[in-house]
């Protein structure tokens, strides 16, 4: 069964990286770098706000708190512990792979070990958080899920393009992103956002699911 299973991990990353063209390669490599979702992360903040006001800072701390969690727990603890190398880096298998060459002219093979995919548990667990913050105060909900879920897929989309992860990295990045991102929610609800909000009309807590709508 492992070995049905690395078969098809190892094809379908071929599939992704085999199957390129020099506009998606700007395009793809722009979408892993901070700044391009620099507009996405200040339409967040500026929705939080919106919703939870002189509160905000807290929610901001809340999910900056999150992402650092999935993060150390990804490529702090999972990554040096499970040792799997990342496709750019495994003996039989580079050889095979085309290799992005960044436009500083120096190729992109990642870091050594590549499981599970950082990008895709901090991606996850932003987009678990995001929408939690924010679907009580929306109509379309599931708006909302759909764009986050876009989000979350373009941007691990870029991984087996660039062929620094496996397939199963990805998948088991959203598993744990999950996870944290779940995990995180229960304990706010159920702890930190009632601190926050502690001593104040119950009609102006969020996380109660009032009639204020955005």
């Amino acid at each position: 069964m492992s070995n049905i299973m690395e078969t098809l991990d190892r094809k379908f990353l071929m599939l992704v990286n085999g199957h390129h063209a020099p506009w998606l390669d700007r395009l793809f490599w722009a979408i892993t770098q901070t700044y391009a979702w620099i507009p996405f992360y200040l339409l967040v903040i500026y929705l939080l706000f919106r919703c939870y006001r002189g509160h905000t800072w807290q929610v901001l701390l809340l999910v900056m708190l999150a992402v650092a969690l999935s993060d150390v727990i990804s490529s702090g603890i999972c990554k040096p512990l499970l040792h799997r190398l990342r496709p750019t880096h495994t003996p039989g298998l580079a050889e095979h792979l085309r290799i992005f060459v960044r436009p500083n002219g120096t190729p992109y093979y990642g870091g050594r070990f590549g499981f599970p995919s950082s990008h895709a548990t901090n991606s996850t667990t932003i987009a678990i958080l995001t929408y939690a913050l924010l679907a009580p105060f929306v109509r379309k909900r599931w708006l909302l899920a759909l764009f986050m879920v876009f989000y979350v897929l373009l941007f691990c989309y870029t991984r087996p393009y660039f062929g620094v992860h496996y397939p199963t990295d990805i998948l088991a990045g959203w598993c744990l992103g999950t996870a944290v991102g779940l995990s995180v929610v229960v304990w706010a609800r159920r702890h930190y956002l009632p601190r926050c909000y502690q001593g104040e009309p119950l009609a102006q807590v969020p996380f109660d699911y009032g009639n204020y709508k955005l």
